[in-house]
C-alpha cells in the first residue's frame, strides 16, 4: 500500500514538472511573439525605419547571411579567438591561483596589484593590445582571456580557501602526500567554484572577443556588425546583435550540465562576474 502512494505522489509530482515546463516555455514564446509584433507595428509608424529596422528586413538579412559562406568564414573567427581565450584565460587563472592560494603570505604580497589589474575595464584595455599585437586574431584572443582570467583566478583562491582547515591537517596526519591531498581534498573543494566560473566567463570570452573585432578588425561577426553600422544599415546592425545575442546564449545554454554536477555541493557565491 505504501509503495503505491509513493507511486502515486511521483507520478502527480511528474506530471506537475511537465506542465510547469510546458507553461514557461509557452510564456517565453508569447513573450518573445508579442516583442516580434510590436516591433513591427513601430517600425515604419512609430519610429523611422532608419533607426528601427523591420522584422522582415532583419530576417531577411539573418537568411543572406546563412546562406553567405563568407558570414561563417566570419563566424568561424570569432568563434575561434573567444574559444582559444576562454581557453588561455581558464588555464592560466587556475595555474597561479592554485600555487598562491597555497601559500597566504605570498598571496597576501601580490593580491593588491591582481586587484589594481581587474580594476581596470577591459574594454579600455582593447585599443592596448590592438596596438600591440596587430589587428588579426592575436589581440581578440588576449582581450577575451582578459574577461576570463581575473574571475577564473579569485574564484579558485576562493574555493581552495573554502577547504576546512582541519580536514586537511587530518589528511597530513593521515600521512597524505602533497598530490593526494591535492587530488582527494583540494581539487572536489574548489571544483565548484571553478565550474561556476566557467559558466559565467564562456560567454564573457565572446563578449571580449566581440569587444576587439568592434574596435579594429577586418573579419569576425563585431567586424560584419561594425561594416553594417558605417554604411547605416539597420538590419544589418540588428542581425548582427541577433547573432551575437544568440551565440551567447547557445554557450550558456551548453553549460547547463555543470548545474547538475553542483547541485551536490553547498551553494556557490561566485565572486568578480559582476565585474566584466
Amino acid at each position: 500500500m505504501s509503495e503505491q502512494v509513493v507511486e502515486s505522489v511521483r507520478r502527480r509530482g511528474a506530471r506537475r514538472g511537465r506542465t510547469r515546463r510546458v507553461v514557461v516555455w509557452a510564456c517565453r514564446i508569447g513573450i518573445a511573439a508579442g516583442a516580434i509584433v510590436v516591433w513591427d507595428l513601430v517600425s515604419g509608424t512609430l519610429v523611422r525605419p532608419f533607426f528601427i529596422s523591420s522584422p522582415q528586413a532583419v530576417a531577411g538579412r539573418l537568411v543572406d547571411w546563412f546562406g553567405s559562406a563568407d558570414f561563417w568564414f566570419h563566424a568561424r573567427f570569432t568563434l575561434t579567438s573567444s574559444g582559444l581565450g576562454f581557453l588561455a584565460g581558464a588555464v592560466l587563472g587556475i595555474v597561479l591561483a592554485w600555487p598562491l592560494a597555497l601559500r597566504r603570505v605570498a598571496y597576501r604580497v601580490v593580491e593588491p596589484y591582481f586587484l589594481i589589474a581587474y580594476s581596470i575595464p577591459a574594454v579600455a584595455l582593447g585599443p592596448v593590445f590592438i596596438l600591440w599585437f596587430g589587428i588579426g586574431l592575436a589581440p581578440k584572443i588576449v582581450l577575451a582571456a582578459y574577461f576570463v582570467f581575473f574571475v577564473v583566478f579569485i574564484n579558485t583562491v576562493e574555493g581552495i580557501r573554502q577547504v576546512p582547515q582541519g580536514l586537511l591537517d587530518v589528511t597530513r596526519v593521515m600521512g597524505g602526500s602533497r598530490w593526494a591531498t591535492m587530488r582527494s581534498v583540494l581539487l572536489p573543494g574548489a571544483l565548484p567554484y571553478i565550474l561556476a566560473a566557467f559558466r559565467v566567463t564562456l560567454p564573457a570570452a565572446m563578449i571580449g572577443a566581440v569587444v576587439g573585432e568592434f574596435i579594429a578588425s577586418n573579419r569576425g561577426i563585431g567586424y560584419l556588425t561594425r561594416a553594417a553600422a558605417g554604411r547605416y544599415q539597420t538590419a544589418g546592425v540588428i542581425a548582427g546583435t541577433i547573432v551575437l545575442a544568440a551565440i551567447v546564449l547557445l554557450l550558456s545554454l551548453s553549460l547547463r550540465p555543470l548545474s547538475r554536477v553542483l547541485r551536490w555541493q553547498r551553494d556557490v557565491r561566485l565572486r568578480g562576474g559582476d565585474a566584466l
